[in-house]
């Protein structure tokens, strides 16, 4: 084994939780089919970031978050924060902070932008597929259920509805892509200088809002950075604790998305509203965000609506980085 190697072999255990993972206990192997699933994800992603690397125009490599191996949970939960408890999901965190695509990490010293990018393979757009599922005012009335597909770069987001042609959203005053906590604008370049203490985290996250409102912004907020950012695996981790930190939130392991993704379930009660974040354990994305009625008789439009009755149900199909997006329609 050389230096390098042996460099890297410690950096595996280099990521927030290391410590509780070691003192849980030992954790059970993965099968080999797991194994083998993920050398195959490993295998095809190097494929694709080589093929993109060639002259900047090749394949583009998205991140399908269809789980390859399944999650070895710990014996129990501490202080409502979870730890990554998976052989997968350590490799996931430690092995994705010096690789995944989007990661700015390499060292692009003396190079223009273009090479600097070929070079540490950092795509410029993240893409988002979702679907969308909504209860309407009237009984009568079907769901309304849609898709959609959004590209975000760092001054730029376009968005395209089902087939339909791809537009240009507007960023509003902003000088670049925003990601809103509550009222507060985390801009896409600040992203790699997050604190990933989750104390610090929070407090930067907030800012001077106090209150259950500023309490359900963070929430939705860590969501939508969770989803729709492309932030590094040591920033998710930090943003999944303060998530599962907030007062109220509730953890339910085992749970899965309206696709039958399994996932980790964090709750939390907003005025009559129950909230609902499914997120993928081993790559803390977002799967699923979920609302429902938290009472009894509650009124939507002519329907009075029981407990655990569907309001919105936003799923998240696949989220990862791309090398291109398509030009926006002209406007008509």
């Amino acid at each position: 084994m050389t230096g390098q190697q042996d460099m890297n072999d410690r950096d595996l255990l280099d990521f927030p939780g290391a410590r509780r993972l070691k003192a849980a206990g030992k954790v059970a192997p993965p099968s080999a089919d797991a194994v083998a699933a993920a050398l195959a994800a490993v295998r095809q992603a190097a494929a694709g970031q080589a093929a993109g690397n060639g002259d900047g125009n090749g394949t583009a490599f998205e991140l399908e978050r269809e789980p390859v191996a399944t999650v070895v949970p710990l014996r129990t939960w501490r202080r409502r924060l979870p730890v990554l408890a998976s052989v997968a999901a350590v490799v996931a965190v430690a092995l994705g902070v010096a690789s995944q695509p989007w990661s700015d990490s390499g060292n692009a010293h003396g190079s223009s932008p273009a090479a600097a990018q070929e070079r540490t393979g950092t795509a410029p757009y993240w893409k988002v597929r979702t679907s969308h599922w909504s209860r309407t005012s009237d009984k009568t009335q079907k769901p309304d259920e849609s898709y959609e597909t959004v590209w975000l770069s760092r001054n730029d987001k376009r968005g395209q509805s089902g087939d339909g042609p791809v537009r240009e959203h507007s960023l509003g005053e902003m000088a670049g892509t925003a990601f809103w906590i509550d009222r507060n604008p985390i801009m896409w370049d600040e992203l790699e200088k997050l604190p990933t203490d989750p104390a610090a985290l929070r407090a930067r996250l907030l800012g001077k809002a106090t209150g259950e409102s500023a309490e359900e912004g963070l929430f939705n907020g860590i969501e939508e950075l969770l989803a729709q950012s492309p932030a590094e695996p040591r920033l998710r981790a930090a943003l999944f604790k303060v998530l599962t930190g907030i007062p109220g939130a509730r953890v339910t392991e085992h749970v899965k998305d309206s696709t039958g993704r399994p996932g980790t379930a964090v709750d939390l009660d907003a005025d009559t509203w129950r909230l609902r974040l499914i997120i993928d354990p081993a790559t803390l994305h977002t799967l699923e965000a979920v609302t429902t009625a938290r009472n009894d008789d509650l009124k939507w439009g002519t329907q009075k609506l029981q407990a655990g009755d569907l309001l919105l149900r936003t799923t998240y199909l696949s989220v990862g980085p791309t090398w291109q997006a398509p030009k926006p329609a002209p406007r008509p």
